[in-house]
């Protein structure tokens, strides 16, 4: 679905510049956008609970149903915590 909005050019030269370094659309900028702040802080404790747990970043997008695991990073980081093995090495 197609939906148009009129944005404040910083924002839109924002958005733009941000698809580029991601490599991404500016569509799915606005995306990521819209559900961080749909999720807020809310999301920001269930990924802290996640780490704190031992699950690794990419197994915490997966179950949240996030797009990029970056942004699970930048979260788990924030709360000054450092990653998880996705693997448990067992010898």
């Amino acid at each position: 679905m197609k939906i148009q909005v009129d944005l404040d050019p910083k924002d839109v030269w924002r958005i733009q510049e941000t698809a580029e370094r991601r490599g991404i659309t500016p569509g799915q900028v606005l995306r990521d956008e819209l559900l961080r702040q749909r999720h807020g802080r809310d999301f920001r404790e269930a990924v802290r609970s996640r780490v704190i747990a031992g699950m690794c970043d990419a197994d915490i997008a997966t179950e949240l149903v996030w797009p990029t695991v970056g942004t699970i990073a930048q979260i788990r980081r924030s709360h000054g915590l450092k990653a998880n093995p996705r693997y448990r090495r067992t010898t």
